[in-house]
């Protein structure tokens, strides 16, 4: 599939840069566009401590070591350029509907160091896989790599790398939007794998 050709980006509104974060909105050629959140690298850890239980979890968002349009135009054309635009698709999803049957149970596995894997299991037997790490490693992780920017698979952000902690993120998910489930599942690969995969050119 040919990479779909990017007419515009812009921020809606202009970003104050002491926030951290902002809206972004980008314009294809044929009519369609795509609007998600840039956010640069420790804002995780705000969210986090924002949100009762300890955790944060979304749409996705392009993270950025800096808020401004030239590092944001350069992520774009990344994502438009990789696999015939799947970011741009993958980060314009509209939202879906709570969960009608709720979470069974909740774990982490392979805790190591600042990151982990949260399996999550539905009552009708669906079960999920789901990268999560702490805010903290996620922002010293890509500070270290030296990463302009982050686009691929969502990452859960918990506060503690627990099975309390994911259990709560798995019942609040299925609270807000079952097909949240869908986005997070990730393949049996650590966060480290998928940034590792992203440095060399192959995000996802």
């Amino acid at each position: 599939m040919p990479a779909p050709r990017v007419l515009e980006v812009s921020f809606t509104p202009p970003p104050d840069p002491a926030s951290g974060e902002a809206r972004v909105s980008v314009k294809m050629e044929g009519g369609k566009d795509s609007v998600f959140t840039a956010a640069t690298y420790d804002r995780p850890a705000a969210w986090v401590a924002a949100e009762k239980g300890g955790f944060w979890l979304g749409e996705p968002v392009l993270f950025v070591r800096r808020l401004d349009e030239a590092v944001v135009r350069a992520a774009v054309d990344a994502m438009a350029g990789h696999l015939g635009g799947y970011w741009l698709r993958y980060y314009r999803a509209l939202p879906g509907r709570a969960s009608l049957i709720g979470v069974g149970h909740a774990m982490v596995d392979r805790v190591e160091a600042g990151c982990a894997v949260v399996e999550a299991v539905l009552k009708d037997g669906r079960e999920f896989s789901m990268l999560a790490t702490t805010p903290e490693w996620w922002r010293d992780e890509l500070e270290r790599r030296g990463e302009p920017y982050y686009f691929g698979p969502l990452a859960l952000f918990l506060k503690k790398l627990d099975n309390a902690h994911a259990k709560r993120a798995a019942q609040a998910m299925a609270e807000r939007d079952e097909q949240l489930f869908c986005r997070y599942d990730t393949p049996r690969r650590t966060l480290p794998e998928i940034l590792d995969a992203f440095s060399a050119g192959k995000p996802g």
